[in-house]
């Protein structure tokens, strides 16, 4: 296997976020089938909950009506609602379980990893919990941000863009996470920047159904191991 930037001790800059592109596709070929399954897990996850919960609706309006015309208690409104919650709780609960192993493997992938599933699974369920924390704690601060002024708000997404990977790659706290993520992205704003902006470059053919969706989810898995990449490079950079 060849050597990649990664190996080097010589970084003295980012890399542009479009060269990036190439490094994270080469990273996710590695990787593609571990990558193919947690990325087509999340939409899986969702489609099965749909289904049980349109399932469990269609049997409670049933004994809805039944309870209508006899004169019963209809408690199906209540069983249908408890069943919602539980399938929502779960669809969570799977989803932030998903997302960590996605960010694990998009962290061993930037080091020339190829993780397993097995081990994945192992830091989804040690991870899970910190990161619905984490997203509660900072999707409120840039909410706040953005009341307060826009720019406030933007400064937000960049300040804590890379909290996750420190998460899950330090084994921090959800404050430690965010305060180091400020650290290492303040002096290099530029390069976090460059990173959402090549993401939102390559999310604009999911606007056309279906061909454009597909282009789009493709490419995005291809880019999915950049902002590790660049995690990566910035941790470099704050020790030279």
């Amino acid at each position: 296997m060849g050597k990649t930037i990664h190996k080097s001790s010589n970084i003295t800059a980012p890399t542009s976020a479009f060269d990036l592109f190439g490094k994270s596709s080469t990273a996710v070929q590695r990787n593609l089938s571990t990558f193919v399954i947690l990325n087509l897990l999340p939409a899986a996850t969702m489609i099965g909950g749909a289904i049980s919960q349109s399932r469990h609706s269609n049997q409670a309006n049933d004994f809805n009506g039944f309870g209508a015309l006899s004169g019963l208690p209809t408690y199906a409104i209540a069983s249908l609602a408890g069943f919602g919650i539980i399938v929502f709780i779960a669809v969570v609960i799977a989803g932030f379980i998903i997302r960590a192993m996605l960010y694990s493997l998009q962290l061993q992938a930037a080091k020339d990893k190829n993780p397993d599933l097995s081990a994945l699974w192992q830091v989804g369920k040690k991870y899970w919990l910190r990161l619905l924390g984490l997203n509660i704690v900072v999707g409120l601060v840039i909410i706040g941000g953005f009341l307060l002024l826009i720019v406030p708000g933007l400064i937000m997404i960049r300040r804590y863009f890379l909290s996750p990977y420190i998460l899950v790659d330090k084994d921090t706290t959800i404050g430690e996470a965010m305060r180091r993520s400020a650290e290492l992205s303040k002096p290099y704003s530029g390069s976090i920047w460059g990173i959402i902006g090549v993401s939102i470059l390559i999310s604009i053919p999911s606007f056309v159904p279906f061909v454009g969706q597909i282009i789009s989810f493709v490419l995005n898995i291809l880019y999915s191991v950049a902002p590790a990449l660049r995690y990566e490079e910035l941790k470099k950079l704050a020790k030279a």
